[in-house]
C-alpha cells in the first residue's frame, strides 16, 4: 500500500511539471536537505528529536505570476557517521505558495499553506502545513532555496506529532518563455534568457 502511495505521489509530481510546461512554459526543480525538529516532550514517543533528510526533491509549477504549486518528497538520510536517524521519516508534501514580488529581482520570498503525508515508524499520517521561504537567484537559472515548515498533526492521530522542518538546497529554473512579471534580471524573462529575432 505504501509503495502504491509513493508511486501515486511521484505521478502527481511529474504531472505538475507537465502542467507547468504547457501552461506557462516555466517550472523549477529543486534538490535539498532538511532537518526535522520535534518538541522535546515528543522525542521519546517519535524516537528522535532531530531527523535529517537527504535528498529532498521538489518540483514547482507556476499557476499565476504570484501563485506557485509545489510538490516535494523528503527521504530518510543514509548513515554518514555524524548524521543518522534512529526513527523513520518519509514525507510527501504539497503546498500553494504566494510569492512577494518587488523586493528585488533576485530575492523572492514567499509564504505557503499545504499538507503532507508523513510516514513514521507506525503509519502514514496527514499534517496541515504553513510556512515561509525564499529563492535567491545566483544566476538566471540557478538559485538557493530555504524554507521553514510548521507541520501540524491533529491529536486524533496517535502516530505523529506536530513538528518543524527546515530545508536548504539548490533550485533550477527551466524556462522557454513566460510572464514578464517573473523577470529577475535585465534582459531575462522569468529566469532564462529569451531571444526574439524580430
Amino acid at each position: 500500500m505504501l509503495l502504491k502511495t509513493k508511486l501515486f505521489f511521484a505521478f502527481i509530481v511529474l504531472s505538475l511539471s507537465t502542467l507547468a510546461q504547457t501552461k506557462n512554459n516555466e517550472w523549477q526543480l529543486g534538490i535539498s536537505g532538511s532537518v526535522v525538529k520535534f518538541p522535546e516532550a515528543d522525542a521519546s514517543y517519535i524516537g528522535d528529536q532531530y531527523m535529517f533528510q537527504i535528498p529532498r526533491l521538489n518540483v514547482s509549477a507556476p499557476l499565476t505570476d504570484k501563485l506557485i504549486l509545489d510538490g516535494a518528497l523528503s527521504f530518510n538520510t543514509f548513515d554518514v557517521g555524524f548524521i543518522s536517524n534512529s526513527a523513520k521519516y518519509f514525507s510527501m508534501d504539497g503546498s500553494l505558495r504566494y510569492v512577494f514580488r518587488g523586493v528585488t529581482q533576485d530575492f523572492l520570498p514567499y509564504a505557503f499553506v499545504g499538507g503532507s503525508l508523513v510516514d513514521s515508524e507506525r503509519k502514514m499520517t496527514p499534517t496541515m502545513n504553513i510556512g515561509a521561504g525564499a529563492n535567491y537567484w545566483v544566476t538566471n537559472a540557478i538559485g538557493i532555496n530555504t524554507q521553514v515548515y510548521y507541520k501540524h498533526s491533529l491529536e486524533s492521530y496517535e502516530s505523529m506529532r506536530s513538528h518543524i522542518q527546515v530545508t536548504l538546497g539548490i533550485v533550477f529554473a527551466l524556462k522557454v518563455k513566460g510572464f514578464g512579471g517573473n523577470s529577475r534580471k535585465k534582459g531575462s524573462v522569468g529566469g532564462a534568457c529569451y531571444f526574439n529575432q524580430f
